[in-house]
């Protein structure tokens, strides 16, 4: 009995083809790179190598991501009870919390930029901690949204009047990575990489008077 094909989804293949073309705008870049004496020029490739595998490395955790969290999701299927409902009910209002409390903060931070970066990262630190309470979902959103801003110490007058205040126009990036996550994402960009030249063809002559093959780019 033959075995059923396996489910392809829409994302994998976006974030797939998207490593596919970091890997090969860096590789380009490595290339260019290594054959250049200019420090100037040497410089500004490896500053574009850096983002580029940067990249590279956040993409492949994030298809790492989606895959385990839509195997563990397929395992815990038929046990599915009223403990789903209270955590889609838990992401609901986290995510209402953070639109908040972003607004809130890009208000008081006023343009500082260092300061809100600050108050951003401080959030997504507390905000796994709050949001297992048993308050986070009881409470009305606005007086959970007055206690998160009181906590991280922002003015209760925006607190208060959050719906009023414009989104921000400012996104901080992530807190640097723990060695844990960063070691996750290089085994995955490893075992992608080796995935690359396993299913790569062959161009190697069948016969000596083949002319070899050459990359059309």
């Amino acid at each position: 009995m033959s075995e059923p094909a396996p489910d392809i989804f829409e994302e994998d293949q976006l974030l797939a083809q998207t490593a596919r073309m970091d890997f090969a705008f860096a590789r380009h870049v490595q290339q260019k790179a290594l054959a250049t004496e200019e420090v100037a020029e040497l410089s500004d490739l490896a500053r574009a190598y850096t983002r580029l595998t940067r990249s590279l490395r956040q993409t492949l955790a994030l298809l790492s991501k989606l895959r385990a969290d839509r195997a563990k999701a397929e395992r815990e299927a038929p046990r599915r009870s009223a403990r789903d409902l209270q955590d889609q009910a838990i992401d609901e209002r986290t995510a209402q919390v953070q639109d908040a409390v972003e607004r809130v903060i890009s208000a008081a931070a006023d343009g500082d930029e260092a300061l809100h970066t600050d108050w951003c990262h401080r959030f997504d630190r507390e905000v796994d901690d709050w949001n297992e309470k048993p308050d986070w979902i009881v409470d009305d959103v606005d007086t959970v949204i007055r206690r998160v801003c009181k906590a991280l110490g922002l003015p209760d007058d925006y607190a208060q009047r959050w719906r009023d205040l414009p989104a921000p126009t400012f996104f901080p990036d992530p807190e640097p990575a723990t060695p844990e996550d960063v070691a996750a994402a290089n085994a995955a960009a490893r075992a992608f990489t080796a995935g690359l030249h396993a299913t790569a063809p062959d161009h190697t002559p069948a016969r000596p008077s083949k002319p070899p093959w050459r990359p059309s780019g």
